[in-house]
């Protein structure tokens, strides 16, 4: 019997001193401080825009497609500011007042510094509010009436999806407004696009 029981003790000490050690383990990590995650790091969009616009007086109806790049820097507290460059813009005018006037075409670039705030930034659905006000030319006046260089504004948002730790794709709608402001030409028509938006993101 002494022998049995002397076999057991052998046999379970090596149990014991293991949970001992997994319980010490597990103290020394409870009370170690907590190490706050790193904030996140510049951000880039690819972004591409298809939208209408009901044109003033003679321009009925204009559409446009646009591809963007875009580059954010978090700022904190969810808010980041960035640089976006439209390398390629198409601007449809169609004018109902001359039925048989052929449908004009216009290709422009457009670069505008941006405030964006991104809420839930590290959930895996998150929502991206963003708004900035550039410069735009054209290589024709846009709209017919107006001038080469123009103004613009714009103000969106997207529903983020995140596909991994570095990347997101995003939809959302835009509005973007193109106005001379009456500083250039003698005209100011203006146009403003309502358009929806899909993006690529790709964090650092």
């Amino acid at each position: 019997m002494r022998g049995s029981g002397t076999r057991a003790l052998r046999a379970g000490f090596p149990l014991v001193a293991t949970l001992v050690f997994f319980l010490e383990g597990e103290c020394a990590r409870a009370q170690a401080p907590l190490v706050p995650e790193a904030p996140p790091g510049p951000c880039w969009h690819l972004i591409l825009t298809y939208g209408q616009a009901s044109a003033p007086r003679s321009q009925g109806f204009a559409e446009t497609a646009t591809l963007s790049v875009s580059r954010d820097v978090p700022l904190g507290s969810g808010f980041a500011w960035g640089l976006e460059l439209t390398s390629l813009a198409l601007v449809n005018l169609t004018r109902v007042d001359l039925p048989d006037h052929p449908r004009e075409s216009r290709a422009l670039v457009a670069g505008a510094p941006f405030l964006a705030f991104e809420a839930f930034p590290r959930s895996a659905v998150g929502l991206r509010l963003e708004a900035g006000v550039g410069i735009l030319w054209a290589f024709a006046p846009v709209p017919a009436e107006g001038s080469r260089f123009n103004f613009f504004e714009f103000a969106g948002a997207r529903v983020r999806i995140r596909l991994s730790r570095r990347a997101a794709l995003a939809l959302g709608a835009r509005r973007t407004h193109i106005s001379n402001f009456a500083v250039v030409g003698p005209d100011n028509p203006g146009l403003s696009f309502y358009a929806g938006a899909l993006a690529l993101d790709f964090a650092r």
